[in-house]
């Protein structure tokens, strides 16, 4: 006896399922090409008012066309970007398409679909809008699109930051070049506000929809990045015009230089060899303790007015040497003596923002601007040179012309020329003080401690002896023998320094 196969419930309801969806599926495509061709727009629909219910493509765009012909003599358009700047058209500013197939079939294509279940939910959003869908005129409008872009280009431009212009020879140093924000129209958002506003009038006036970067600084801040932080000068009124001129050409190397944060500059690097191709001239320098004729006279004269007014503007000095003896232009451990190949004098802009440098001289003094970020809280430098002590000097010391150097002045022994004189030397220290804008010492620093050796004297004495019957004239050069000790105070060291007793040391 065969037994009786159970099946389960789970399963007739599983094929009773599938068979009836097989069905709907095959009769629901019958039924819905029966009522809905899929060629033709749904019952009731409108495309901008125009009823095309029931229409083919090809019949639509006909009857769409002829409407939106009648009417386009009433169209108006005014872009508006800001008060001063706006665009206008009429229905004369452009050609109405000839073909509105492509148009009207891209709406076809939106609203009807071959299955049932899609169309389903077109025609309900469809009816949502009681049947209506509206064409944005832009899209009837030959043209609209270009006049678009003309539009966007203009009123598109690059972000620009405000510039400052210096001219450390002009009448206005600095000059400020306002900069200008980065405009880009957002032209998705342009084309729905202006397809939003034809859907209720022919009539429209849109705003451009954009955006906006602005510059990450203004005129204002750039101004304050450009204040006089220092000035210092020295001079030179007893100097040689050949003098006076090395002066200038090496500080003339620096005018208008623009040194950014961070950045080292050399005083050697910067002003070059000085020869005569670079415009240095002969005047005098010192070797060996005696005064020569030199090319490029004076320059030590360039960098110790830059070197003070650096001091001063608060920026870092990297290197700094001191002449063998004071110089008369500046107190004492406050002078930068440079030499090619022996010393320079270095910095750096330690500061966060560009320094600027302007230099200049008349026929008594030369002048070093340093322009940039305002010191902070109105604070200002200023420099403090202290005499510790002087050092003996070691007298005079008779040297024999014996390569004829001298011979023109001194012949035989017993005639004297004094090349130099003996001068004592003296330790002093600088200090850089840090001032309240009201005038309070808020910091006062050790940057120079210099020792200037004392130096001896030179006299030079004729080789040959005296001839018979010959009897030499008298001599005014008188011998300076060493210093057993020395009177000379903090008060009366300049005295001693600018003294006239002997060339003043200018290097």
């Amino acid at each position: 006896m065969k037994k009786k196969r159970n099946i389960s419930r789970g399963v007739y309801v599983t094929l009773i399922i599938f068979s009836a969806l097989s069905i709907f599926a095959i009769g629901g495509l019958a039924i819905n090409n029966l009522l809905f061709p899929n060629d033709e727009f749904y019952k009731n629909t409108k495309i901008n008012g125009v009823d095309v219910g029931g229409m083919n493509i090809n019949d639509a765009s006909n009857v769409v066309q002829a409407n939106f012909v009648t009417g386009v003599n009433d169209i108006s358009v005014t872009i508006k970007y800001d008060e001063n700047a706006e665009w206008n058209f009429t229905s004369k500013d452009f050609e109405v398409i000839e073909d509105f197939s492509n148009i009207v079939s891209g709406v076809f294509d939106n609203v009807t679909s071959s299955n049932i279940f899609d169309r389903y939910i077109k025609m309900k959003e469809l009816k949502q809008n009681d049947g209506n869908i509206n064409i944005s005129y832009r899209n009837m409008l030959g043209g609209f699109n270009e006049k678009l872009d003309t539009i966007i280009n203009e009123i598109n431009q690059e972000l620009k930051e405000p510039e400052v212009k210096f001219d450390p020879l002009g009448k206005q140093i600095f000059t400020y070049i306002p900069g200008q924000s980065q405009i880009t129209v957002e032209r998705t958002k342009l084309e729905n506000l202006i397809d939003n506003a034809f859907e209720t009038s022919k009539k429209i006036v849109v705003y451009v929809p954009y955006e906006e970067i602005k510059p990450t600084t203004t005129i204002d801040e750039l101004k304050e990045k450009t204040k006089l932080r220092s000035t210092f000068s020295t001079s030179y009124a007893s100097s040689t015009n050949n003098r006076k001129s090395n002066v200038k050409t090496a500080l003339n190397a620096f005018n208008g230089q623009i040194i950014a944060p961070e950045q080292e500059v050399s005083f050697n690097q910067t002003t070059g060899a000085r020869t005569k191709e670079n415009g240095y001239k002969p005047a005098k320098i010192i070797l060996n303790g005696i005064y020569i004729e030199g090319s490029g006279g004076g320059v030590c004269q360039a960098s110790t007015t830059l070197y003070n007014a650096l001091l001063l503007a608060g920026l870092e000095i990297l290197e700094v040497s001191k002449h063998s003896l004071p110089a008369t232009y500046v107190p004492l451990a406050l002078d930068a003596m440079v030499s090619e190949g022996i010393a320079d004098l270095k910095f750096k802009n330690n500061t966060n923002e560009p320094i600027y440098i302007r230099t200049y001289g008349d026929d008594k003094k030369v002048y070093v601007e340093i322009y940039g970020l305002a010191l902070e809280n109105g604070e200002y430098y200023k420099t403090r040179s202290e005499f510790v002590k002087s050092i003996p000097h070691p007298g005079d010391r008779i040297v024999s012309d014996s390569s004829g150097e001298y011979s023109n002045k001194v012949t035989f022994k017993g005639e004297y020329l004094r090349l130099k004189y003996p001068q004592e030397g003296y330790e002093a220290n600088a200090y850089l003080q840090r001032f309240s804008a009201d005038g309070v010492l808020l910091e006062e620093k050790l940057i120079r401690h210099e020792t200037y050796a004392a130096q001896e004297g030179i006299i030079i004495e004729g080789t040959e002896e005296i001839y018979e019957g010959i009897t030499l004239p008298d001599n005014d050069v008188k011998f300076i023998p060493p210093q057993s000790k020395t009177t000379t105070t903090g008060d009366n060291v300049n005295k001693k320094i600018y003294g006239t007793n002997g060339e003043k040391y200018n290097p």
